[in-house]
């Protein structure tokens, strides 16, 4: 706790960024029409999986739906709006730029080889 809870340049490297993610993305790429979002799971999914080789392989990533095939996706509701808190988030970092800031976007689930990983916010 002593080395996150003090001054931006004294803490130690690190914060929080995945929780955030798709709310930033929606904010500066979707709302404002530079992407939709076939364009952010292209970036944020398939391109990823692809230069990190991930796309192919036993159990892979990064891939588009295909009926028969285990689903890895996130199903959001782009219509909500929270504010963020760093001391709500679940990682153990509370550090955030974005602390304060209203974010479109929510998570609502996500989903590894088509099992559940995470509902409403709760891990599975």
């Amino acid at each position: 706790v002593e080395d996150k809870e003090c001054e931006w340049d004294a803490a130690a490297m690190g914060m929080l960024g995945l929780e955030t993610a798709l709310s930033v993305v929606q904010a500066a790429m979707v709302d404002s029409g530079l992407l939709d979002w076939a364009g952010v799971a292209d970036r944020m999914s398939h391109r990823p999986a692809r230069i990190g080789r991930c796309d192919s392989g036993a159990t892979p990533q990064g891939r588009p739906l295909e009926a028969g095939e285990p689903a890895n996706l996130t199903l959001a509701d782009p219509t909500h709006t929270r504010t963020i808190s760093g001391r709500a988030m679940a990682s153990l970092s509370h550090n955030t730029p974005y602390e304060g800031m209203k974010l479109p976007g929510r998570v609502v689930a996500t989903f590894l080889r088509g099992r559940p990983t995470v509902l409403d916010g709760v891990l599975q």
